[in-house]
């Protein structure tokens, strides 16, 4: 619902992904925005509390086998089939983000292995994705691993690395990035 807070937890690194498949339904208002933040006390909060949110979609990706043939991905630092994205669906839907504020999220499990305060694999153009902010990210502010999704009046602020970052064959667009 407009206003929600959401708040990620440290001790486990808590995130949020939602599965090829599934949908997010994250759509606030400009007066209340959802704010997925920190579980740590107001002035204690850090980069990385929390892992941040990792969708997984089934739009196409430049993934290849030996053969030349598409194949899926698995979001960097997933562990499980639930981190599997890319398909042949450029429209598929992942559901809503509008209005949202990610904030202290994103984790590094390895040399160049990172989950980012947003990170979209294979996310198609039904989703909607607008007015998003992220803030004091651990890597990327946003990252899309190929992918359809078309955004707009995205910001990125504080993020530790790339505020925007594409990857294997990213061709939606975005429209008023800051």
């Amino acid at each position: 619902e407009p206003g929600t807070i959401i708040k990620g937890d440290k001790t486990t690194g808590g995130r949020v992904v939602v599965a090829m498949g599934g949908k997010i339904n994250a759509q606030g208002t400009a007066s209340q925005p959802i704010v997925f933040t920190s579980n740590q006390p107001a002035g204690q909060r850090q980069r990385g509390d929390w892992s941040g949110i990792a969708i997984c979609g089934k739009a196409p990706v430049n993934f290849k086998d030996a053969n030349g043939n598409a194949i899926q991905g698995r979001l960097e630092c997933g562990q499980t089939t639930d981190y599997d994205f890319g398909g042949t669906d450029p429209a598929d839907n992942s559901g809503v983000l509008s209005y949202v504020r990610i904030e202290y999220a994103g984790f590094v499990c390895g040399s160049n292995s990172e989950l980012n305060s947003l990170t979209m694999g294979g996310v198609g153009s039904g989703t909607k994705l607008d007015h998003v902010m992220v803030s004091y990210g651990q890597d990327d502010g946003f990252e899309w691993f190929g992918g359809t999704v078309n955004a707009s009046h995205l910001i990125s602020f504080a993020s530790r690395d790339d505020d925007f970052d594409t990857d294997n064959g990213f061709s939606g667009k975005v429209q008023f990035g800051l």
